[in-house]
C-alpha cells in the first residue's frame, strides 16, 4: 500500500492549477465536488490554500485513520481515493507564473490572496480581520474571539506585537506588517509535546523525563490500599503536580476520563517509584482489559474537529452557539482542528459508575443548600482535600453525571480554606446547546471535548468571592470558558445534589 502524505502532495501540486468545468466533466470525479474549494472563484483549483483544501476532500475517501496521509493502493490496483488521484494529476497543469511575495500562512492567504492596499483599521469587518485576529491570537496577543470586528482590543493586541518587534504601535496593519505577521506566525509549532510524540500515552507516563517528583511513602507497612491515609495523602501531592503536565500538553477529555487519568498516571507512577501496585478502582482486577484511547488533531478517532468535516460526513452542520469564531476560522484554514492536544478516552465507563466505584466522604447535606446564592459553595469546602472529587447529580434522579477534581486547596491561619484549584472535563455537542438533543446513538463526530481549570477564593465565612478560568485546553480566540463556581461548587437546578468521595 503506497502512502501520500499532504505535505507531498501539496509539494507536487505547489505550481499546478486543476480546470473545475473540466474536473466536473470527468466521471472518475463525480463524487468530488471542487466548486466549494474555488476560495478565490477563478474557475481552478491552485495554491497552497486551494489544494490544502483539496486533500481535506480527499481524505473523506479515505479510511487509513490520519488526516496528514491518504492511502492510494499500488498503480496496477489503486484505492477509491487513489483513482481520484490519478485522475486529478492527469488534469492539473502546471502555472506559467509563480507570484512573488505570497503569504505562506493559510489564513492569511485565504485572506490576503492578492496581499494587502492600503491599511486595515479600528472600525473594518469581515474575513480579513478575522485572518489578522487569529495570527494574533496564534502569537499570543489577542485573548478575544476572532469575530471579524476591528474593535479596541484587535487594535490593542497589534500595538502589543508592534512593541514586541520594536515597531511603532500604530495600531494598524499595513502591507509590511502583514508580511510580518505571516513570516512570524509561520515558524510557530503550536503542538504540545505529547502531540509531537510517537505515542503520546507513553510520553506522557514518562514521569522522569517529565521531571516529576519521586512519590514517597512514609510507612513501614509491607501492603497497600486506595485505603491507606499515605495512599491518599501521596495522591494528594500527585494531582497538584501532574495537573500541570495535562495542562502543559492540553489533555482533553470530558469530566470522569479527566479523573480517571490523573487517577491511573498516579497508579503507573507510584508502581514505577514503590513497586506498590494498587487496583483499579472502578474495575478492580479488571483493569487490564480494557485499554487508554487516545485522539490528536491526525488521529481523531472520530471525534468532532472541523465542521466541514462533520457536514459533509454526516450531513450535520454546526449550530452551537459560540463556535462562530471557529467557523470563521475553519472558513480560512483547511487544517484548523478543535483537537488542540491529546484527548484521553477510558471507553465503557460512565460518570454514574465512577462514583459508585469511590468512597464517600461527605454526603449531600440539604442543610448545604443555597437555595439559589450563588456565593455559597453547596460542599464543605473547608473539609476538602487534594485528590478529592465533587459528583454532580444534575436533576435528583440519582445519576450522577459530572465530576470535578480538587487540585490545590490553600487555607489561612484558622485552618478555613480560601483557594481552590479544580479540574474538570466536559463536553460540546457541536449541533447545539440543547439538553433535550441527545447525543445518544449519534456517534463521536459532534462531541467536541475540552478540560478547564477554575479556582475560586473565598472569604473567611466560606463565602465565594471570585471565582475565574485560570486555563482552558481551548484558546481564548476559539471559544469563552464554560465553568465557574455556580457549576462545580453547587448545583444551581431544583432538586440537584452533591456528594465529596475519593478513589477506593
Amino acid at each position: 500500500m503506497t502512502t501520500m502524505t499532504r505535505t507531498a502532495f501539496l509539494q507536487e501540486m505547489s505550481n499546478k492549477n486543476i480546470n473545475i468545468a473540466i474536473a466536473a466533466r470527468d466521471p472518475r470525479l463525480s463524487e468530488l465536488d471542487m466548486r466549494g474549494l474555488d476560495q478565490n472563484n477563478t474557475g481552478f483549483i491552485s495554491g497552497r490554500v486551494e489544494m490544502n483544501l483539496l486533500f481535506t476532500a480527499l481524505d473523506d475517501f479515505d479510511v487509513n485513520g490520519t488526516r496528514t496521509s491518504i492511502d492510494i493502493g499500488q498503480p496496477a490496483n489503486p484505492t477509491k481515493v487513489g483513482k481520484i488521484v490519478i485522475a486529478l494529476r492527469e488534469l492539473a497543469t502546471t502555472n506559467t507564473t509563480n507570484p512573488s511575495g505570497q503569504l505562506k500562512d493559510n489564513a492569511l492567504f485565504s485572506a490576503f490572496p492578492d496581499g494587502l492596499r492600503g491599511e486595515l483599521k479600528h472600525g473594518d469587518r469581515g474575513q480579513k480581520v478575522v485572518a489578522i485576529q487569529y495570527t494574533l491570537g496564534r502569537l499570543g496577543h489577542l485573548h478575544d474571539l476572532c469575530d471579524g470586528k476591528f474593535g479596541g482590543l484587535t487594535e490593542q493586541a497589534i500595538k502589543s506585537f508592534q512593541s514586541s518587534r520594536s515597531l511603532s504601535a500604530t495600531g494598524t496593519i499595513t502591507p509590511a506588517l502583514l508580511s510580518t505577521l505571516d513570516s512570524t506566525v509561520t515558524t510557530l509549532d503550536l503542538r504540545t509535546p505529547a502531540q509531537k510524540a510517537a505515542d503520546p500515552l507513553i510520553y506522557l507516563s514518562g514521569f522522569r523525563r517529565l521531571r516529576l517528583p519521586e512519590i514517597r511513602i512514609r510507612s513501614t507497612s509491607e501492603t497497600f490500599s486506595w485505603n491507606a491515609p499515605e495512599i491518599q495523602r501521596a495522591y494528594g501531592e500527585f494531582v497538584g503536580h501532574y495537573w500541570e503536565v495535562m495542562k502543559s500538553n492540553r489533555i482533553e477529555g470530558d469530566c470522569k476520563n479527566i479523573a480517571l487519568f490523573l487517577m491511573d498516571q498516579f497508579r503507573k507512577q507510584i508502581k514505577e517509584d514503590r513497586f506498590i501496585d494498587l487496583p483499579h478502582p472502578v474495575l478492580g482486577n479488571n483493569e487490564g482489559s480494557r485499554k487508554w484511547i487516545i485522539a490528536t488533531e491526525d488521529k481523531t478517532r472520530g471525534l468532532f474537529s472541523r465542521a466541514d468535516r462533520l457536514r459533509n460526513n454526516n450531513g450535520i452542520r454546526v449550530r452551537r452557539p459560540g463556535y462562530n469564531a471557529m467557523l470563521n476560522i475553519q472558513k480560512l484554514d483547511p487544517q484548523h482542528s478543535m483537537l488542540y492536544g491529546v484527548n484521553v478516552h477510558y471507553p465503557q465507563l460512565s460518570a454514574h459508575q465512577v462514583a459508585h466505584s469511590t468512597t464517600r466522604l461527605f454526603n449531600w447535606n440539604p442543610a448545604l443548600s443555597n437555595h439559589g446564592d450563588p456565593s455559597k459553595p453547596e460542599v464543605p469546602v473547608d473539609k476538602l482535600q487534594p485528590g478529592n472529587m465533587i459528583f454532580i447529580d444534575h436533576s435528583g434522579d440519582q445519576r450522577y453525571d459530572h465530576t470535578v477534581t480538587v487540585i490545590k486547596v490553600e487555607r489561612d491561619s484558622g485552618n478555613h480554606t480560601r483557594k481552590l484549584v479544580l479540574a474538570v472535563g466536559s463536553y460540546d455537542d457541536a449541533r447545539d446547546n440543547s439538553a433535550a438533543t441527545s447525543v445518544e446513538g449519534v456517534g463521536l463526530s459532534i462531541v467536541n471535548t475540552y478540560s478547564e481549570e477554575v479556582t475560586v477564593t473565598l472569604d473567611t465565612n466560606g463565602r465565594i468571592t471570585q471565582s475565574d478560568v485560570t486555563y482552558s485546553s481551548e484558546p481564548d480566540y476559539l471559544v469563552n470558558s464554560r465553568y465557574s463556581a455556580r457549576t462545580t461548587l453547587m448545583e444551581q437546578r431544583s432538586g440537584g445534589t452533591l456528594f465529596v468521595a475519593r478513589w477506593g
